[in-house]
């Protein structure tokens, strides 16, 4: 797991991180009102769960489905995508694309987890450079 160190002179990790998503969150409500449809309660609990469980994580790509759950989305410089879909009820869709080694193709691996087995993929697939700061 990535380490994030926490100085006290400055604003609580958990709390910047969970600031960065709360304008993108309430628009995407409004947009899911206007469009006849709402927000999946469980969803955003999940994912706000998530991001609190890792403050160092940086922001990543935010869009509501559909279905109303959240999906968040994280690219590397190298072609890396890491993208849950916040499923509610302590689940999540994964999607991850991984480059092992510059000389491999992409390799490609989904799947649904808790949130808790999503933090081992992301230990087994080394993804720390992807949703890490």
């Amino acid at each position: 797991m990535m380490e994030c160190t926490h100085d006290i002179t400055r604003p609580d990790p958990i709390d910047s991180a969970l600031d960065a998503y709360t304008s993108r969150i309430a628009y995407l409500n409004d947009e899911a009102t206007r469009d006849g449809y709402r927000l999946n309660k469980r969803s955003e609990r999940d994912f706000r769960q998530f991001v609190r469980s890792r403050p160092c994580m940086r922001k990543g790509d935010l869009v509501l489905m559909d279905n109303g759950n959240l999906r968040a989305i994280w690219k590397d410089e190298r072609g890396g995508r890491f993208s849950l879909q916040f499923l509610g009820g302590n689940m999540a869709q994964y999607v991850i694309f991984r480059r092992q080694r510059a000389d491999r193709a992409i390799s490609r691996v989904a799947g649904r987890d808790s949130l808790e087995g999503i933090a081992r993929q992301i230990d087994a697939f080394r993804l720390h450079s992807v949703p890490g700061e």
